[in-house]
């Protein structure tokens, strides 16, 4: 992916070539970590993040579909790609290897969780007829559980509530593992505002049977999301990132989370969205901002050990 240029104006859309363009994610596979050293790319990102703060106001989407087809492909891009990097600073705390990585973990589960507000804001109307009938014909049972990043993320999470079950837990690490319970409410709320009858499509079609994917559903998954497996360094995984991030600012600051046009915000399950998300939905901007800053964090020149 071509790094924008430290010359491109700050109060003009710059991603992906249009606004609210899908721009495709290149990514190696989960377990695949190499670290060139040149971060040059990674420092530009990182520089137009911490000056394009104008409030706008900046182009504006088409229509509403547009912009929420744009939230949900980029959000759960910019997901993606921050599992990568969560990974490896998971893997840091259980070797406990680096204090940092616990920080950095929790800032990268953080922004996991506003990622997860921010591409779940469509409207209910919205998803029924836009999002979910596009997953459905990409398969009839088209499942999150299908994401080959989330798979090593997930044991990681498990192990470190394992070993520390039965023992005192350092701060660094209480605060990580409340971070990742609040994550899964996240997830649980977000999935409760789309689809309340809790009717995934997986759930209704082929149940279970599906569970633990084949090579060609984790193919499916990615070409849905526009995802593209090939070999390339964890500085452009970071570059990638926060381009998404910039994009993802821009777009919070001129539309804002709950456009007034086509706003969800009553179809929120108040009874779920009153624990820490509410929290999180106000600071989203800042969450995602230290998120990036994790994710900057995380590059170092030796490879996370497996």
């Amino acid at each position: 992916m071509t790094a924008v240029s430290s010359h491109a104006p700050t109060d003009a859309w710059s991603y992906g070539g249009y606004p609210y363009a899908v721009v495709p994610l290149v990514l190696p596979d989960p377990g695949i970590r190499y670290n060139t050293g040149e971060r040059d790319s990674v420092e530009e990102q990182r520089e137009l993040l911490l000056t394009e703060t104008a409030a706008g106001p900046h182009e504006t989407p088409e229509s509403a579909d547009a912009l929420f087809w744009f939230r949900w492909i980029i959000g759960n891009q910019a997901v993606t790609a921050l599992w990568q990097m969560l990974d490896d600073e998971l893997a840091l705390v259980l070797a406990e290897e680096l204090p940092t990585a616990a920080r950095n973990a929790e800032a990268l589960l953080e922004a996991y969780s506003a990622l997860l507000i921010y591409a779940g804001s469509p409207t209910r109307e919205l998803y029924h007829r836009l999002i979910r009938p596009a997953m459905a014909l990409q398969h009839r049972s088209f499942s999150g559980r299908w994401a080959q990043d989330y798979v090593p993320v997930m044991a990681k999470l498990q192990a470190l509530r394992k070993a520390y079950r039965a023992q005192p837990r350092p701060e660094l690490i209480e605060s990580l593992i409340s971070a990742s319970k609040r994550n899964h409410r996240t997830h649980v709320a977000v999935a409760a505002k789309l689809v309340p009858d809790d009717d995934s499509l997986l759930r209704g079609h082929d149940g279970g049977s599906l569970a633990q994917p084949n090579p060609e559903l984790v193919r499916l998954y990615d070409a849905f999301y526009s995802t593209v497996r090939t070999l390339v360094p964890r500085e452009n995984v970071v570059t990638q990132f926060l381009a998404r991030l910039r994009a993802i600012l821009w777009d919070l600051r001129t539309n804002g989370l709950y456009p007034q046009e086509a706003s969800s915000r009553h179809e929120c399950p108040m009874a779920m969205w009153m624990e820490g998300l509410t929290a999180l939905e106000e600071d989203l901007e800042s969450v995602l901002r230290r998120g990036g800053e994790a994710a900057i964090a995380a590059l170092r020149l030796l490879p996370a050990p497996r």
